[in-house]
């Protein structure tokens, strides 16, 4: 789910920011029951399960009980046999920092980011390096969302600047780019560089009209209303820029784009019908009329 940012109490609203979604991850190929991958495959298969189940916590728990019971295997391997078991490890840690940053308990949520952070380091060899470089960069995204919760403003820039980085040099692999140039809108708009923050939300926009979001996407809610949320960024840029002409059109193009995607009882659709609404009286009280 997309995470609104709180709005000023007065001037335009604030751009939106949002943890990125994840890609499905392949399974563990099938093995013998005295096969000494056998624990794993089986632990993957149940994490699954307790994942589809909402039982996040569970599922990354069994995951960490077969690596310690079976530490000297694992210490054993020389290739990325279990690369699918970390991998999913990874995806646990940050769905789980996530629901508990959302929730509240902000220690927890940075001890699972952390965690997420250490398991995704270029030191880990089990892990296929370009895998392991997609679930880094939407780790650092969380984490830039974690600190900007904190109004750590500085150190979230830090994170969301290094997942950029390595989404720079993925060629194309990692699966959301433009969610992270949207999520740099909205923490440089509140850092106050509007000019700034309005180029990373053109070039959200450019990326997603090159390459539309498929609608089947495991992260479908936010994939479907990103382009109305880079319109809707552009619009609030353009307001702080003392910009009202391009402000409208960029407002009545996300609201156009919501409609389409979200109907109008969508909370997104309301925010930018608000803020059309506003702007437009705005203007019509400048003309004097």
């Amino acid at each position: 789910a997309i995470v609104a940012q709180a709005q000023g109490d007065s001037g335009p609203a604030l751009p939106r920011l949002f943890p990125l979604a994840m890609e499905p991850i392949d399974t563990m190929e099938p093995v013998e029951p005295n096969d000494p991958l056998r624990p794993f495959f089986d632990a993957e298969k149940e994490f699954v399960q307790l994942q589809a189940a909402g039982d996040h916590d569970g599922a990354v728990r069994c995951l960490e009980q077969v690596l310690r019971a079976e530490q000297a295997t694992v210490q054993q391997m020389q290739d990325t046999a279990l690369s699918t078991l970390f991998e999913r490890l990874a995806v646990g840690y940050n769905t789980l920092g996530m629901k508990n940053l959302k929730e509240g308990n902000t220690e927890l949520s940075c001890k699972y980011f952390e965690k997420a952070e250490a398991l995704t380091d270029p030191a880990n060899l089990h892990m296929n390096s370009g895998s392991r470089l997609v679930l880094r960069a939407v780790t650092y995204n969380n984490m830039g969302c974690f600190y900007k919760s904190m109004n750590k403003l500085h150190t979230a820039l830090q994170y969301l600047r290094k997942a950029q980085k390595i989404e720079e040099k993925s060629n194309g692999r990692c699966e959301n780019p433009a969610g992270t140039h949207l999520n740099l809108c909205a923490l440089l708009s509140q850092m106050g560089k509007h000019q700034e923050a309005l180029s990373h939300a053109e070039h959200a926009l450019k990326i997603l009209e090159a390459n539309p979001p498929s609608q089947d996407s495991s992260g479908s809610g936010n994939s479907e209303s990103l382009i109305c949320v880079a319109y809707f960024n552009m619009g609030a840029e353009y307001e702080h820029l003392k910009k009202p002409s391009e402000a409208l059109y960029a407002y009545k193009k996300a609201h156009e784009n919501c409609l389409t995607e979200l109907g109008e009882d969508h909370p997104l659709s309301m925010q930018i019908h608000g803020c059309l609404t506003e702007l437009k009286a705005k203007q019509q009280k400048r003309s004097g009329r």
